[in-house]
């Protein structure tokens, strides 16, 4: 049996500790293993600004920063903006962020470059979007 220490805990955590558990013998020790286990597996989003862009194949800076949201999966990275449409999930970040970028120039050419007689409400919505990230650009 390992070795085991004492803690001291208010009434009030001790309760709180008692609707966490599984089942009604789960011990102490194995509930704050349980929980101490999972806290260090999940891990929050965080976010970067996107600042450049490539457009046709030339960098640009943007009017003003998407903010990409960024989360780990297991032993990948997925990183999403929902407003632009942008999602990539990549091994490492960098090529994280180098998904993002294609996926930006992917959805230029697919809504600022097409005849907006061809795009629906959602997709006119997007374009709109994408150009005033980029003031003079079409």
């Amino acid at each position: 049996m390992s070795e085991m220490t004492s803690i001291e805990i208010s009434a009030e955590v001790r309760d709180r500790l008692n609707h966490l558990r599984v089942h009604p013998r789960e011990t102490y020790s194995d509930l704050l293993s349980r929980l101490a286990s999972r806290v260090q597996t999940e891990q929050p989003s965080w976010r970067v600004p996107l600042i450049y862009v490539r457009i046709q194949g030339t960098i640009r800076e943007l009017e003003r920063p998407i903010e990409i949201s960024i989360e780990m999966d297991g032993e990948e990275y997925i990183l999403y903006n929902h407003e632009y449409r942008l999602l990539a999930a990549a091994p490492d970040l960098s090529q994280g962020l180098k998904d993002i970028v294609d996926e930006f120039e992917e959805n230029w050419d697919d809504f600022v470059l097409q005849d907006e007689s061809t795009l629906l409400a959602g997709a006119l919505e997007l374009k709109e979007k994408l150009l005033s990230l980029l003031p003079g650009e079409a």
